[in-house]
């Protein structure tokens, strides 16, 4: 089961029909939730991949927006075998750009508020303010 996105994402994010046509090999008339659900996996790899960089617990994500419309923009590439349209590669391109920044902590998931987990035996310290340094020797 997808972490990040899942087919009630895909069904608002993307029409409907073009769903219908990705996955429907055998012409049943029905979405393939197997086919949609595969992209999404390989979709949640590639997030958890670049989330790893910045989090350690990838899955208290699950649910966000930003991280959401990743993993559908992706996965929905994904299902074009071959000659995506250019607003699909687009959207793809720019899905890459924001893991990218997410990797690079350019762009924050948890608003700068994830706090570390104590670590047994941390000795935690304060010190005085320097009296000898560069910023307060004046013209010595």
């Amino acid at each position: 089961m997808p972490v990040f996105a899942d087919l009630a994402a895909m069904q608002a994010r993307f029409e409907a029909r073009d769903l219908l046509q990705l996955t429907d090999d055998a012409n049943t008339g029905a979405i393939v939730p197997e086919r949609i659900d595969a992209a999404l996996a390989s979709a949640d790899a590639l997030i958890t991949g670049y989330v790893a960089r910045r989090h350690r617990n990838t899955a208290q994500f699950a649910g966000n927006t930003i991280l959401r419309d990743i993993a559908c923009d992706y996965a929905f590439y994904l299902l074009w075998r071959a000659d995506a349209p250019e607003w699909v590669i687009e959207r793809k391109k720019a899905a890459m750009k924001q893991l990218e920044q997410i990797a690079a902590g350019t762009l924050l998931l948890d608003q700068g508020e994830e706090t570390a987990a104590p670590r047994p035996g941390q000795i935690l310290t304060t010190t005085a303010e320097k009296r000898f340094g560069r910023d307060n020797m004046g013209s010595f």
